[in-house]
C-alpha cells in the first residue's frame, strides 16, 4: 500500500504538473472509483482550475475553483489504498485496470487500480482535514510532545501503534519496520513499556525514514508508480523490510519475519532483541 512518502511524491508532482490547469473532462470506466458518482463530479468540477494539492497522512486533497480567491471551490479527496496509481504517461495504453481519466488542458491524467479499493470522493464544500476525523495528526507535522503521551499505558505492540492511523497518520508496514530497526526496538515491545529515551529514538527514526523515503520517490514492490509513471527508488535503501533470511547490514545476523499486530514484521533478532537495547550501528 502506498504510504506517506509515496503519496507525498504524487502530491509534489501534481503541484508541479497540474496547478493552474483547467479540468476539461472526466471519463469513468468504473463508477465506483469516483464517489458519489462520476456525473456529480463532472457537474461540480469540469471547467474549474486546480488551485491546490494538499496531503494529510495517506490522503490527498485536490482543490478546484475559478480563481485563487474566488468561489466556487470544490475538493476531491483521494486515497490510493492497496493498488491505486495516479499518473500521466503519453506512452500508456489503457488496460482493464484503468478506472478514471482526467483531461486537463494540455495534460491527461490516469487513475488505475487493480483491486478497486482506492478512489476519489467529492467533498461537500471545503472540509479538508474535517473529512477524516478518525485520522490522527500527520507524521511530518507531529511534535514529539504530542506523540509520546499517546503511548502511555498501551499494552499493544509498538508495531501496531505505529500502524494505527488514529494515533499518527502516514506510516505503513514498510516504514514502520524500517524505523523500528533504526531505533533498535523489537516490534512486539509493548508501546507503554518504552521509556522517554526509546520513544524519542523511535520518533526521530520514524520521521527520518519517511523523509528519506520521500527523497528517493517512495518504495515500489508491486504496483506503485509516481505521477510520471516511474517506480520508487527507496527499495534499495531498505534495511529489513522484504529481506527475510538475508544478513543484517549492521551485524550480519539473518533477518526474520513474523506476524505482529496482524501484519508481517521484519526485524533483526540481534539488533532488535526483546526489551530495550541500543540502536544498531548504521
Amino acid at each position: 500500500m502506498p504510504e506517506l512518502p509515496e503519496v507525498e511524491s504524487v502530491a509534489r508532482s501534481l503541484r508541479e504538473g497540474l496547478l493552474g490547469r483547467r479540468l476539461e473532462a472526466i471519463q469513468a470506466r468504473w463508477a465506483g472509483s469516483l464517489r458519489p458518482s462520476p456525473a456529480t463530479a463532472r457537474r461540480a468540477l469540469v471547467g474549474l482550475t486546480l488551485l491546490a494539492v494538499d496531503r494529510h497522512g495517506k490522503y490527498l486533497f485536490l482543490t478546484f475553483g475559478d480563481a485563487p480567491a474566488g468561489p466556487p471551490r470544490r475538493q476531491l479527496m483521494l486515497h490510493l489504498r492497496m493498488t491505486g496509481q495516479l499518473f500521466t504517461d503519453p506512452a500508456y495504453r489503457p488496460d482493464k485496470h484503468l478506472r478514471l481519466r482526467f483531461d486537463f488542458d494540455g495534460r491527461r491524467v490516469y487513475y488505475r487500480d487493480i483491486r478497486k479499493f482506492g478512489g476519489f470522493d467529492l467533498l461537500d464544500g471545503l472540509p479538508g482535514r474535517k473529512a477524516i476525523p478518525h485520522v490522527g495528526p500527520d507524521w511530518l507535522a507531529l511534535r514529539f510532545r504530542e506523540w509520546a503521551p499517546r503511548l502511555d499505558g498501551r499494552r499493544a505492540p509498538i508495531k501496531g501503534l505505529l500502524l494505527d492511523q488514529g494515533v499518527a497518520a502516514g506510516l505503513g508496514n514498510i516504514y514502520a519496520d524500517e524505523a523500528l530497526f533504526r531505533a533498535g526496538i523489537h516490534p512486539a515491545t509493548p508501546a507503554g513499556a518504552l521509556d522517554a529515551t526509546a520513544r524519542r529514538r523511535l520518533f526521530d527514526a520514524c520521521r527520518r525514514v519517511l523523509r528519506l523515503g520521500i527523497r528517493h520517490g517512495g518504495t515500489t514492490f508491486l504496483d506503485f508508480v509516481d505521477f510520471d509513471g516511474r517506480p520508487g527508488n527507496f527499495r534499495r535503501k531498505l534495511r529489513v523490510y522484504g529481506r527475510t533470511g538475508e544478513p543484517c547490514r549492521a551485524c550480519g545476523t539473518p533477518l526474520v519475519k513474523t506476524q505482529i499486530a496482524g501484519r508481517g514484521s521484519h526485524f533483526c533478532p540481534r539488533c532488535q532483541p526483546p526489551g530495550l537495547a541500543p540502536p544498531p550501528t548504521p
